[in-house]
């Protein structure tokens, strides 16, 4: 394999982003790693080796894994409805947002798990859908930050299983982890997920990983300027509400041992850790004939309007966006992935026995600079394959 730190610098200094730390593994091992690029922007402090990361919408696929865990445990029927075991869920409304008037209907359909793992909820984020944007504005909703999780209590906005929104339901994944395992969301993850994958530096709680170990984050500009924007952010630090969509602090080498799991198809140092069925189901199209479509943006601050491999179909497994054909120059078709907002992308391609994360902490999310990093990274490995 050619040398990645090299590759990932010179990415770095083209697209003007100031550090990013990677890791590639197959099946067997981790293969390659590194940390490249200053936290500062006058080159004095480099990006160290022990730094952790805001995975942000990452957690997804592990709070999906832990959720999944659990239910085969329990043998709990993923097509249940969600309020069998979540009251809240007994109140849930859709909201249209109609000549700049919001109107509320209950749904025709019941919330499963199901639809929650594969994003067909219902359920959105306010800065990809116009709706939530606007109840947002009008102070009707919380945004991401509350510290208590009342985001959570945003309505629908489409009906369940009709449409596929990115969106808040693996949140809802982490609360009924909490209900059935009777456990914090953060210690059921750490002793059933984290501690048997080996994932020392993951956890939903800064203090025990150490809040100095968190790089700067930075914000482009429209002259591709970049603004430290690390003493803007809320603490990281959470109190009892742990968000199972968003709220992990990782790094590269763990983040691929979570994915070493999938390409040793649910095995860890050799013993099964997930029944081989589970990891079929995560893995392939739980979405039947919707697609993972483009994503709009309503802040444009937050996060760019995006579109994955533009012209290829993408379709959802639980916890993982899946191509279904080969990317030119990268990876294969089948492969799972999915990324967070402050720029970390992820992706498994079983085919071809790789799997790698690179980590940036830059906003806003998915903008084209922090992308072709991505790109330069993922077809050097391909390259060497």
């Amino acid at each position: 394999m050619e040398d990645l730190d090299k590759v990932v610098a010179d990415a770095l200094a083209e697209n003007n982003i100031p550090y990013a730390a990677y890791a590639v593994t197959n099946a067997k091992d981790t293969i390659a790693s590194g940390s490249v690029g200053f936290t500062d922007l006058e080159g004095k402090y480099a990006l160290s080796s022990k730094a952790i990361f805001r995975i942000a919408s990452m957690t997804k696929a592990l709070t999906s894994t832990g959720f999944l865990w659990l239910a085969d445990k329990e043998k709990l029927d993923l097509q249940m409805p969600v309020e069998n075991l979540l009251e809240e869920f007994k109140d849930l409304q859709v909201a249209k947002l109609i000549d700049g008037k919001v109107s509320y209907s209950e749904p025709k359909t019941k919330v499963t798990f199901h639809h929650l793992l594969t994003h067909t909820s219902g359920f959105g984020y306010d800065f990809h859908h116009e709706t939530l944007s606007h109840l947002l504005l009008k102070g009707e909703i919380v945004d991401l930050l509350d510290k208590e999780g009342k985001f959570l209590e945003s309505p629908l906005i489409a009906e369940p299983g009709e449409e596929w929104h990115y969106g808040m339901g693996i949140g809802w994944i982490g609360k009924a982890i909490e209900k059935l395992s009777g456990s914090l969301l953060n210690d059921f993850m750490t002793e059933n997920i984290f501690k048997p994958l080996e994932l020392s530096d993951t956890s939903f709680d800064i203090s025990v990983l150490g809040e100095d170990r968190l790089p700067n984050i930075y914000a482009k500009g429209e002259d591709d300027s970049l603004t430290d924007i690390s003493g803007f952010m809320a603490s990281p630090q959470i109190e009892e509400f742990a968000y199972g969509g968003g709220g992990i602090f990782s790094c590269p080498l763990d983040y691929v041992k979570f994915l070493r799991l999938f390409l040793n198809q649910g095995q860890v140092n050799g013993e099964e850790f997930l029944p081989k069925k589970v990891i079929d189901e995560m893995t392939i199209n739980q979405i039947d004939n919707l697609s993972v479509p483009f994503q709009p943006t309503f802040n444009p601050g937050i996060i760019s309007a995006n579109e994955w491999f533009p012209g290829i179909e993408k379709k959802w497994g639980y916890g993982f966006m899946i191509n279904t054909e080969d990317v030119p120059n990268a990876r294969t078709k089948g492969s799972c992935a999915w990324s967070g907002i402050m720029n970390t992308f992820f992706w498994f391609d079983a085919e071809k026995d790789i799997g790698a994360t690179i980590m940036m902490q830059i906003a806003p999310c998915y903008h084209e600079k922090p992308k072709k990093v991505l790109q330069k990274f993922e077809e050097a490995i391909y390259r060497a394959l």
